[in-house]
């Protein structure tokens, strides 16, 4: 919770784009500080010969100022890393904070707050009484985003002793041991107090204070070693886990510093590689590490993974990133989480967890999106950039290669799902026969970057996707969406994009290529149904209030994906379209189309029977083209193209062996 509910009537909100002000920060500390220096020397030099005294006094008032505002822009800049920031829509990395907090009396409290925070930290976690354990919690709950109390604490602490503060409170009401009693009473409270501690380090981090500085670089040097002091001789210590352990069960919550994620996620790597392949017990840990979710969090990779959920940057320079593999050859570290790693099982007794691999999906959403998992991107994250369109093409011919890395693990279908949504006109120029002109129609936002995929590619990946439920869905939604939005924008704005064909050449070019797109996850849906002899999810009112939450972030994502040609200053759509297409034909897939009086025609509810599939797809798109266009003409023109689209399929997924493991394309 936060002292100010950030939503009080009267509140003043203000705009800031953190690494802008980021910036400024860095620019005003250093520059008022030299500013300082030198006209602190000059005025001693110049008063023998009585110079210039009023003058420099002037420039050291501006210096004074300077310094006396930082701790203001300071705090601005900690707010606005808060995660539950309200995002300024079209702006890229623009938030809202409440001015109202932003004041010297709240800075004095935060500091107050932090001494007390430091002092019950700096305690042996065995010796905090209940009520001291739940004053340091409130302390972290109340003021992780608060300048300055985060880097004051967590600075304080040092790395190791931030390590050990978190052991020894994860293990409190464990055995003792030497028959000490313990107090600790509930496990549960330790939820909240690993929350808490861990946005307060995450906060921690985004400071270049000195002691922040020095906490980062040990904090990576600390990794590999065991995080316990040595114990008194004879008996000496056993160590207790390594650093990387401890540390990535507190990377669970908030939004870590970029670099500090880098340097830390290539250390972690390179230690990973030799406790997997080597001799001993891996990662395994004595004591307790995590208390969320049901994984026990002895793998470090599983709390870095939702570190770089929450920071699309580094996860982008992360995946990208190489090492050398056992046999001496660079591998990135995608290929190595994706292909090569055998993830341990860290499930708790009696629990399945596949937490680990589950967060590296949510990872790489961060990592080719540029937005964290579950938002909606804005017309600048669209703008994929060479290194999110690369790592997307290697995740398209990894699955397309060997279906099994995506099968055996088919919960992260929906990731991969959502990761396509945002990869439309890339995906939908592998499928199109207009190889020469394709690209004019399903522009990517960034016209000089797109995944250039093979077609037998994008059939296997997508096929795969769509064998399950989620990523079906994720596809479905999206897709039509999309082709929407496309329609919508070609009617309004058809000169603009240049494609040779006029309007209704246009519309016959999207509706075939939707019934292309739709024929080959339907094959995948069906196929996995009458495999495995389990149905879809009924179309009930569950269902459509769950898919209502993250199919409107999708839907709104492939609205920002096709109007990005045609956005003016601040993402705003010129013409005034911006998907409405996309929203009626959302709601027509949820609630059935037809006119109000009339009995809904639902679509897509029984994927064991193909018919009912082509039925349901070629309706969508004859209701998406009538959406789009307002022609009862062109809808009816939409039915036969993506019908011959729907079919021509059944083909693709034939030739390329879509539902076959391993597969490799000739040539």
């Amino acid at each position: 919770m936060d002292k100010d509910d950030n939503a009080s009537g009267g509140s003043v909100f203000s705009g800031i784009d953190p690494d802008a002000l980021k910036g400024t920060i860095d620019s005003v500390q250093r520059d008022q500080e030299k500013l300082q220096d030198r006209v602190s020397y000059y005025k001693a030099e110049l008063a023998y010969y009585g110079l210039g005294a009023e003058e420099l006094q002037d420039i050291l008032h501006v210096a004074s100022w300077a310094r006396d505002e930082l701790p203001m822009l300071k705090r601005r800049y900690h707010l606005s890393m808060n995660m539950d920031n309200v995002p300024y829509t079209g702006f890229k990395g623009m938030v809202q904070i409440n001015e109202a907090r932003v004041t010297r009396a709240a800075n004095a409290a935060a500091a107050r707050d932090a001494k007390r925070a430091t002092k019950l930290a700096k305690k042996d976690p065995e010796d905090l009484s209940p009520e001291e354990l739940d004053e340091l919690n409130t302390l972290f709950a109340l003021n992780h985003d608060q300048y300055p109390f985060a880097e004051k604490v967590v600075g304080a602490l040092g790395a190791q002793k931030t390590l050990q503060l978190w052991y020894g409170i994860s293990n409190l009401g464990s055995a003792p041991g030497y028959g000490r009693p313990s107090e600790f009473k509930s496990s549960e409270a330790l939820v909240e107090v690993q929350k808490n501690l861990s946005l307060t380090v995450a906060a921690a981090t985004n400071s270049d204070a000195p002691a922040m500085v020095r906490w980062k670089k040990d904090m990576v040097a600390l990794g590999d070693n065991p995080i316990a002091e040595p114990g008194p001789p004879p008996y000496g210590s056993s160590g207790g886990p390594k650093g990387f352990l401890v540390m990535s069960n507190l990377m669970r919550f908030g939004d870590y510093d970029d670099k500090f994620l880098e340097n830390y996620g290539t250390a972690l790597v390179k230690e990973d590689r030799q406790a997997l392949d080597g001799p001993g017990p891996g990662w395994a840990a004595t004591g307790r590490l995590n208390h969320v979710g049901n994984d026990k969090g002895n793998d470090p990779l599983t709390g870095y993974m939702k570190a770089l959920s929450n920071s699309p940057a580094a996860a982008t320079v992360f995946f990208t990133a190489k090492q050398k593999n056992e046999a001496g050859k660079p591998e990135s570290n995608f290929k190595y989480l994706f292909e090569s790693r055998e993830w341990p099982n860290d499930s708790r007794p009696g629990e399945e967890s596949v937490t680990g691999r589950n967060s590296l999906g949510h990872a790489l959403e961060a990592a080719m999106t540029g937005h964290r998992p579950g938002e909606e991107a804005t017309t600048e994250n669209v703008k994929h950039s060479r290194a999110q369109a690369d790592l997307f093409l290697s995740l398209v011919r990894s699955v397309s290669e060997d279906q099994d890395l995506l099968l055996k693990h088919e919960y992260l279908s929906d990731s991969f799902a959502n990761i396509s949504a945002e990869y439309m006109p890339d995906l939908h120029r592998a499928l199109t026969d207009d190889k020469t002109n394709g690209y004019k129609l399903y522009r990517t936002a960034n016209a000089k970057i797109a995944a250039k995929i093979d077609e037998h590619d994008a059939v296997r990946f997508l096929h795969a996707v769509a064998r399950n439920t989620e990523g079906y869905d994720a596809l479905n939604i999206s897709q039509h969406a999309y082709s929407a939005t496309l329609m919508e924008q070609q009617k309004q704005h058809h000169s603009v994009h240049g494609y040779p064909l006029d309007l209704e050449g246009s519309v016959k070019r999207i509706t075939y290529d939707t019934g292309l797109f739709q024929g080959i996850i339907g094959q995948g849906r069906y196929f996995e149904a009458n495999e495995t002899g389990v149905a879809a999810t009924a179309r009930d009112n569950a269902w459509k209030e769950n898919a209502s939450t993250w199919g409107s972030s999708l839907v709104g994502s492939a609205t920002a994906i096709a109007t990005t040609s045609f956005t003016g200053p601040g993402g705003v759509v010129l013409g005034g379209l911006a998907g409405t297409a996309a929203d009626e034909v959302f709601t027509g897939i949820l609630d059935g189309f037809g006119n109000d009086g009339e009995e809904k025609e639902t679509v897509y509810q029984n994927v064991k029977d193909m018919g009912d599939i082509k039925e349901s797809a070629l309706r969508t798109a004859q209701e998406t083209t009538k959406a789009a266009t307002g022609s009862e003409a062109y809808e009816s023109l939409a039915g036969g193209r993506a019908g011959e689209g729907f079919k021509s399929a059944n083909d693709l997924v034939d030739d390329y062996q879509a539902g076959n493991s391993q597969y490799k394309a000739e040539g």
